[in-house]
């Protein structure tokens, strides 16, 4: 039987991505865990991670076997809460609206997930970038950008994203890299937003903070897509260093303007505050805070 300690230190790797990043959020040496997963992959007769000097990314059974160790971690979590909430059946139905930038592959895998250890849930999924009403409309949470704007509403920070302005080698051999941020009005860029979008990106933080211009090539509300336009050569793009954390260390994209670092953006679990914290409602921040990470990271590390 594989070691459960070593599977579990694996799992954590790739969520981190990287045994650096692992090491400081468990805890550990990272020579043990390096020395654990190596173990592991001994034990088990195959190569589960791909190892160079910048970068780490899963073999094809790697990823599978991941799957496994994550849901077997996050099971352990859940019959811990079963003993802990013995009374507390978590039922029902969830109405919950996504961003439409949000990669639905990942989403997917995250409810899939979601609903084999809830199996009594009931999801209605909707991707939309209106401002709902979830009274009015029915849903129960809506995952959102930015601050609470109302009152009425409970929102619950479940993760931040730090966003960097990147091209690729091929744009920047031909158009070369902009070296203030007012040159960017030169630039054509990809901008990841819906009809109502400007072609403006918000650089630097606190007093060092300007709105950027930029000649706007493509619009669309897809952040694979903005990343793939990237890496095609058609211009600057915005996204999150965890979504094109694997293009930045092989080098297909290539980090624009570092000395102005941004904001971080934050992502909400917004819900009423007439429905106080349901226990389905409860269960499904708590699962969403937990495990899109680890979705994203495994989508990261397969693309």
């Amino acid at each position: 039987m594989p070691d459960l300690n070593g599977m579990m230190l694996f799992a954590a790797v790739v969520r981190a991505r990287g045994f650096s990043q692992a090491a400081r959020e468990i805890g550990q040496p990272k020579s043990t865990i390096s020395r654990k997963v190596a173990q592991l992959e001994e034990q088990l007769g195959v190569r589960l991670l791909q190892r160079d000097t910048r970068n780490l990314s899963l073999t094809q059974v790697g990823a599978l076997f991941f799957q496994h160790c994550d849901s077997i971690s996050h099971e352990i979590e859940a019959a811990k809460a079963t003993i802990e909430n013995t009374h507390n059946d978590i039922s029902g139905s969830l109405r919950i609206a996504i961003p439409v930038s949000f990669s639905q592959d990942v989403i997917g895998h995250l409810c899939s997930s979601f609903m084999r250890l809830y199996p009594n849930i009931e999801l209605d999924i909707q991707f939309t970038d209106s401002d709902v009403g979830l009274v009015g409309e029915g849903y129960d949470i809506a995952i959102k950008y930015g601050p609470l704007q109302s009152s009425d509403l409970v929102a619950r920070l479940l993760f931040e994203r730090q966003p960097i302005l990147v091209a690729s080698p091929g744009y920047i051999k031909k158009f070369s890299s902009p070296a203030t941020p007012q040159e960017l009005t030169q630039h054509k860029g990809i901008l990841l937003g819906t009809t109502l979008s400007a072609p403006i990106w918000p650089l630097g933080k606190g007093n060092r903070r300007i709105m950027a211009t930029f000649k706007r090539k493509v619009r669309v509300n897809s952040a694979s897509m903005v990343k793939r336009l990237a890496l095609d050569d058609y211009g600057i793009a915005m996204l999150s260093n965890t979504s094109c954390k694997q293009e930045l260390a092989t080098g297909s994209l290539v980090p624009i303007l570092q000395e102005w670092p941004m904001e971080p953006f934050k992502v909400y679990g917004v819900y009423s505050s007439r429905r106080q914290l349901a226990s389905n409602i409860s269960a499904f921040l708590d699962f969403f805070t937990k495990r899109y990470t680890s979705q994203e990271s495994l989508h990261s590390m397969m693309s």
